[in-house]
């Protein structure tokens, strides 16, 4: 997580609405313009497969502020509307229009009505109770006004929205709300800039230089910031006719733009319900978050989460002596990937020159993927989390290779139940730190072997991801931030996902004095790869001939070929001196896998070799040979004098970390400042919870229409395979589903499967969907399978390395397995006799000769399987 880097102050751009443009007002009735898991605990086979096997600058981007029509109660006067506005009259009577229709169509007939539409408001797919409830919460801290037309629902008279951000084009600090600020006659480039008022008042020069143009300083416009409030749109109940705010009666104004539907308010809804009187046709197009597509990563995190919150729930009740049904839980979470898609970080042209001596990339090829975390609250599904990563796969090159990078992380504090854990700590942290490690442990099963936390929080009054923040929710200190991470991490190390939390500091700089920026991982965004690039770009010749000042001792095992070898030491000890070690506890570095000691490389394959008496003691075969005192001596001395025998546990770390999970393409979530300026172009806020569950309920509009327009259109390209759930005949096309090694035209979607044991017994595996004429492909798992039928076939024949997908793998463990000394002790052992137990369920052929094949399945045989 980063703050904006704003180190070019006049790119600090908002657009702004011409000042002479009036607002328009109108009269008219609407405005213009679970986790779906299993309750069991999961089966131990499948767990054990998931656990074992090889497993922008951020510069403020306010956008240009979008001009709403208010409505305003129908008992407004006309004379407060805009001149030159037209005012639309209340809805005619069934009379009037009878008698137009007569005169229009010249004959007596009355003709047919055609029913209007309905479904225009989230409300009507509510229950009698979440009816009840939503209203409820509209009507606390309600307070009666007179003499004034009021929401029917909230009982407020008009509400504002609080003006959308401003930054100064000169100080990039953020314009107060009712602040004065200054704007040229026209805009710049096509951008509008502005000036705050102290920067406006303390410049004693006649001109401003905004972009390389001269603006004279008394022809700039004076504008209140104040006057760029907007007010909630109003919409009336064609049923009873009384007004309420759009947000409020959870109106969607994006499935009414032709204005022909029906809104019908939450009182007249629940009269009809109670009256069993219902008339509405629904279209079924207010999909829950629960109905976005899911994704391996989203399927595995909410199965993580869902068996940690059940031992959450008994560890409390034994804690505190509670029945553990009295134990609170949070209900109905959904967490969905609703953005990944390749992308690539493009190095800044002159630090990558400053590096061509090392060879150093011009971009780094990365995913970007956008996790978002709902929960039902009264009927409505809130977005109350978001995290932004980009991962930095093996195809990568150094420094960046097999590497993770959290860029950015937020929440709204709206999430229910309200209490505390066992430990102590809020049930919302608890639940947010899960989401991280259990992101982290699918990155680990992957094949990533590093991962980046900045932890540095947003300033007060700014916003990461989600828009408008609530009021009593408190912004981080950056102590309180980096503490909340330790925290997680160390839940990590405990739960064997993260073997090492070190920091940028120590892990690049304190090993060796050979310092060169091309060692560190570039971000783009990240402060490191910032701060390197502005200090790069301010040095001078001058500063480069004080590398010749240098002690030979400082230089010593540096060879310096050029200036800009010079230049490189410079700039590294001064982000040494100057930037990273002041800040080196909030650069997080993570390892999710096993470094050596003694070369600091990751060991992906062959033995580590480690001493169960010193932690921190992790050899690599290469160093380990080379320390040996003596041939067949596993052992390392401790201070010079006692020895400790030194352990050994082979690695498997997969060869390649591609991603075959399903690619989700969406603008809005292109980047954070793109949904940040969606957001507040659409006025998408969360500072309160009538406007997070309106905010969310438009969001999830928006995501469900983008996948409908791209299912359509791979549709209409004849590349989409329809697959459905032989169960329930839902259509997984575009999401992940299970299927069978028995009976692979079986198909089971998450739902059904989560929702029964006896499928789970079945072990059906994950498939990815078949998209842009992509066949189906399987996880891990069978492939692993499939593998080792052919590994025991080759084994015997086999000349050298074999090319066949997961072969190595199952090579290491049937060899493992012939020599190991202690299989039932052994982890590798016992995870390899889970493998042939899950071949052996599926076996048909009675004269199998995979090893142990023939006495699984005696075993099953007794058991009645």
């Amino acid at each position: 997580m980063r703050p904006n880097l704003n180190t070019v102050p006049n790119q600090q751009l908002s657009i702004q609405p011409d000042a002479n443009i009036n607002k328009e007002c109108l009269g008219s009735k609407r405005s213009n313009y679970h986790l779906g898991v299993p309750d069991d605990d999961e089966d131990e086979d499948v767990v054990f497969l998931r656990e074992t096997l090889p497993s922008e600058s951020g510069h403020h981007c306010p956008s240009k502020r979008q001009r709403v029509e208010a409505h305003p109660p129908p008992d407004q006067d006309d004379e407060t509307l805009g001149s030159g506005m037209d005012v639309v009259e209340p809805m005619e009577t069934d009379e009037h229009t009878k008698r137009e229709g007569e005169a229009n169509n010249g004959d007596t007939t009355m003709p047919l009505e055609k029913p209007k539409k309905r479904d225009v408001s989230l409300v009507e797919r509510f229950t009698e109770e979440e009816i009840e409830m939503h209203l409820k919460s509209l009507h606390e801290g309600r307070v009666e006004l007179k003499d004034i037309e009021t929401c029917q629902l909230c009982g407020e008279s008009q509400l504002l929205f609080p003006a959308p951000p401003l930054y100064c084009s000169l100080c990039n600090c953020r314009i107060q709300d009712e602040s004065l600020y200054y704007i040229p006659e026209e805009t710049i480039s096509g951008a509008q800039h502005q000036i705050c008022s102290p920067c406006y008042d303390h410049c004693r020069r006649q001109k401003f230089t905004l972009s390389g143009v001269d603006i004279v300083k008394a022809n700039m416009l004076k504008l209140n910031n104040a006057n760029n409030q907007e007010t909630e749109a109003w919409v009336a109940c064609e049923s009873c006719g009384k007004w309420q705010h759009q947000i409020c009666g959870l109106y969607n104004p994006e499935k009414d733009t032709d204005k022909t539907s029906d809104y019908i308010c939450p009182y007249c809804l629940l009269e009809e319900s109670r009256s069993n009187n219902n008339v509405g046709v629904h279209d079924n197009t207010d999909l829950e978050a629960k109905d976005l597509p899911e994704t391996i990563l989203s399927h595995f995190i909410e199965r993580r989460l869902t068996r940690r919150l059940k031992e959450e729930r008994r560890q409390t009740a034994e804690a505190t002596g509670m029945s553990i049904d009295d134990v609170s839980v949070p209900d109905d979470l959904t967490l969905r990937v609703v953005f990944s898609a390749d992308k690539s970080t493009h190095i800044n042209k002159t630090f990558a020159d400053f590096l061509h001596n090392e060879h150093y990339p011009s971009e780094f090829p990365y995913r970007s993927k956008v996790i978002l975390l709902f929960q039902k609250i009264e009927g409505v599904d809130v977005c109350i989390f978001a995290l932004l990563v980009q991962e930095f796969g093996s195809e990568c090159s150094q420094p960046n290779k097999r590497s993770v990078y959290i860029s950015y992380l937020d929440s709204v504090k709206y999430f229910r139940p309200e209490r505390v854990t066992f430990s102590g700590e809020a049930l919302r942290t608890f639940v947010y730190h899960e989401i991280l490690i259990g992101y982290l442990e699918y990155c680990k099963f992957r094949g990533f072997t590093t991962g980046y936390i900045w932890a540095c929080p947003p300033q007060k009054g700014e916003d990461f991801v989600m828009y408008s923040h609530p009021k009593t929710q408190q912004t981080p200190s950056t102590k309180k931030l980096r503490e909340w991470y330790v925290s997680m991490l160390d839940k990590a190390k405990e739960q064997s996902v993260v073997t090492n939390v070190t920091n940028l500091y120590d892990r690049f700089f304190v090993p060796t004095c050979n310092i060169t920026a091309a060692r560190l991982p570039y971000f783009e965004g990240s402060f490191w790869s910032s701060s390197a690039e502005l200090l790069m770009s301010q040095e001078t010749e001058s500063e480069v001939e004080n590398v010749k000042s240098l002690s030979r001792r400082a230089l010593k095992g540096n060879k310096i070929k050029d200036s800009n070898d010079a230049k490189n030491i410079l700039l590294m000890r001064k982000v040494l001196g100057i930037r990273i070690s002041n800040q080196k506890e909030d650069l997080i570095v993570v390892d999710l896998h096993y470094t050596c000691t003694r070369c600091s490389e990751t060991i992906l394959s062959g033995l580590r070799w480690f001493c169960k008496k010193c932690k921190d003691l992790q050899l690599c075969q290469r160093c380990h040979d080379l320390e040996e005192e003596l041939p067949g001596e596993h052992t390392h001395t401790m201070n010079g004098e006692e020895k400790h025998s030194l352990s050994q546990a082979i690695m498997n770390i997969q060869s390649t970390t591609e991603d075959n999970d399903v690619i989700l393409g969406n603008n809005t979530f292109e980047s954070r400042q793109m949904f940040l300026s969606f957001s507040q172009k659409h006025n998408y806020r969360f500072d309160t919870l009538r406007r997070a569950k309106n905010s969310s309920m438009m969001i999830l509009h928006h995501l469900h229409t983008s996948n409908k327009l791209h299912q359509s259109q791979i549709s209409s390209g004849a590349l989409l395979q329809v697959v459905t759930c032989t169960a329930c005949q839902k259509d997984v096309s575009t999401t992940i589903y299970y299927t069978s090694l028995c009976c692979p035209s079986y198909r089971a979607c998450t739902s059904c499967y989560s929702n029964s044991k006896y499928l789970r017994l079945r072990h059906l595996f994950p498939v990815v969907p078949c998209i842009h004429g992509i066949p189906p492909r399987t996880v891990v798992t069978m492939e692993i399978l499939q593998a080792l039928l052919h590994a025991h076939a080759c084994r015997p024949t086999a000349a050298g390395s074999c090319s066949y997908p997961k072969c190595s793998v199952a090579k290491i463990l049937f060899n493992h397995t012939e020599v190991c000394e202690k299989q039932r002790a052994c982890r590798t052992c016992t995870h390899f006799a889970m493998v042939i137990r899950i071949h052996a369920y599926h076996c048909q052929d009675p004269n199998c000769s995979i090893p142990r094949c023939s006495c699984a399945k005696e075993q099953f045989a007794m058991r009645g399987l």
